[in-house]
């Protein structure tokens, strides 16, 4: 017998007053069918215990379990009995790929969250974990709070809230990665140094060298986790940085050459061709787009 097709959730049933973001705390009942939503959605298992239907799995939850449900995964919460005196309660935050897609990359350079970026371009994939010490479920905690009470600024503070709980659980995918694959932790590593010596003449020799790899070994590695060669990679960051600069206000005295070379690249006639194969516009041109924007 051919299964059912999961109902679908719009976010317009739930958001209000031009805010993508809406926040609740519910008791799962057996009456809500296995259904999949047009927006985003975290999970949090506040008390008791259950079950939950993702897709074509069961999986048991406990208090502190959370899941991430990129858009169109078919879910549902069962509790483990009907009786009212052991309930599920699930913590529900939910906000639409505008939103995250800002506050993965409110600081594309220095500080973006790539995995959940990776993971939000591969809409079939959702993410299982689970709290250490109560941290998300603080979170969720303020979340309901702020949203319940709506209090002068609560949409900024929402958006923020939302940021540290994604931060935390990039923290622990972070972990997760590492404890499977040591190689994803020298990733990380060649990113952050990359990031801090932008401004110098790098060489793949340095950056194997702080990295602790061979050439050919850091090459392999960075290329499999990326899809880029070492040079292109560096490309890549100096370019990004040097958008970021050109539209910040404090950087406006400078001039194109300066941004330049404080992103490494002092070929001015290289730069701006990286620059334009980036972005379609030059360094000048972007920098007035980005002022007229603001």
């Amino acid at each position: 017998m051919k299964k059912a097709s999961p109902m679908i959730e719009k976010g317009e049933q739930f958001f209000s007053n031009g805010l993508s973001l809406f926040v609740n705390r519910v008791s799962e009942e057996f009456i809500l069918p296995e259904h999949e939503h047009d927006f985003i959605e975290i999970c949090y298992v506040w008390e008791g215990s259950g079950f939950h239907y993702i897709e074509d799995r069961t999986i048991r939850v406990s208090k502190g379990d959370l899941f991430f449900l990129p858009i169109g995964i078919s879910h549902i919460f069962r509790p483990s009995t009907r009786n009212p005196k052991d309930p599920l309660i699930i913590g529900n935050c939910i906000f639409d790929e505008k939103i995250f897609r800002f506050l993965t990359s409110v600081l594309p350079v220095e500080y973006g969250l790539y995995l959940f970026r990776q993971i939000n371009a591969k809409t079939d994939r959702w993410i299982q974990m689970r709290e250490s010490s109560g941290e998300f479920g603080q979170l969720f905690e303020s979340l309901h709070m702020e949203f319940q009470q709506k209090r002068m600024g609560y949409e900024t503070m929402l958006c923020g809230l939302l940021l540290q709980l994604l931060i935390r659980m990039e923290r622990a995918l972070n972990v997760e990665m590492r404890a499977a694959d040591p190689a994803a932790e020298k990733v990380e590593l060649v990113y952050g140094y990359i990031r801090d010596h932008l401004h110098e003449k790098l060489t793949i020799a340095d950056i194997a060298g702080h990295v602790g790899l061979g050439e050919r070994q850091l090459q392999r590695i960075v290329s499999s986790y990326t899809g880029l060669s070492i040079s292109s990679l560096l490309s890549k960051e100096r370019i990004e940085r040097s958008r970021k600069l050109l539209s910040e206000p404090s950087c406006a005295g400078l001039t194109v050459a300066e941004i330049a070379s404080r992103v490494g690249i002092h070929d001015l006639k290289r730069f701006h061709r990286l620059f334009k194969q980036t972005t379609n516009v030059t360094p000048g041109r972007y920098r007035q787009e980005q002022g007229a924007s603001r």
